[in-house]
This record gives C-alpha cells, structure tokens and sequence, in this order.
C-alpha cells in the first residue's frame, strides 16, 4: 500500500510539473497502479530509490511493442520522474543507463517522448544518446 501512495504522490506532482500537457487524473493514476500490480505481459513500473537509504526519489513507467520498421520489440519510456530536491545529482542518468542494460538483448529499441518545453529532460536524453528520429507523435482519443 505504500508503493502505491508513493506512486500517487510523485505522479500528481509529475503531472503538475509542466512535463505533459494534461492534468493529474486520481482515477487514471489508481488505474495504472492496479495494472502494474497484475503483472501485465508490458507494462513496468518503478519506484527509484535513494542509494544510501532507499528513499523514493522518483518513479519509472515501461511498455513496449513490436515495430515492423525496426524489426524487434522497442522499449518505451512513459514516464520518467525524479523529485524535485533529487534532480541534478545523477539518478536519472543512473536510471537511463539500467534500462539500457536492462533491456539489451531484449529489444531493438527504447523509444521516449518528451514535452518540447522540458529542456532539462531533452537535455538528459540527448546526453544519454537518444536523438530526436524525425517522426511526430500524432493522437487521437477514443471515447
């Protein structure tokens, strides 16, 4: 129960941080943590935790399909949050380079997609050797 609150709390203020353009949805966030807890075929999650005490500095969402183009399973990276007072000290660097190694051999790809306004988040990414590949995410919501 305490993951799940502390996935609750770092999602509502991820979804307040400018880094998506859509509101937090209470409803939507309970949803996705049930899913996650049933252990779906593609879908991870992750509470990223302190080295030394193992607090929660932020949190991860994984899926994943497979891409005819690249001809294997690419990786997506839903989501990627690191607190507020944690950024800057290398925990999202950390976490980039263990889905690398976590994922390689496993998939062809790891895909992201960032806000155009979050630079410190594209700066991370490029840093990490994702390079922005000429397509545009389009969508439509289904109702």
């Amino acid at each position: 129960m305490q993951d799940k609150q502390t996935f609750l709390e770092m999602c509502r203020l991820f979804y307040g941080s400018g880094a998506t353009s859509r509101g937090f949805d209470e409803t939507i966030a309970n949803k996705t943590f049930d899913y996650l807890m049933s252990n779906h075929e593609n879908l991870w999650g992750y509470i990223l935790e302190d080295i030394d005490d193992l607090a929660p500095v932020g949190y991860a969402l994984i899926t994943s399909y497979w891409c005819n183009e690249d001809g294997g399973n690419v990786i997506i990276l839903d989501e990627l949050y690191i607190s507020s007072n944690k950024r800057h000290k290398g925990y999202g660097k950390m976490f980039m380079e263990w889905l690398e190694n976590e994922f390689r051999g496993k998939a062809v790809a790891i895909s992201l997609e960032v806000i155009t306004t979050n630079i410190i988040a594209k700066q991370l990414y490029n840093n990490s050797g994702y390079k922005e590949d000429g397509f545009s995410m389009m969508t439509k919501y289904l109702k």
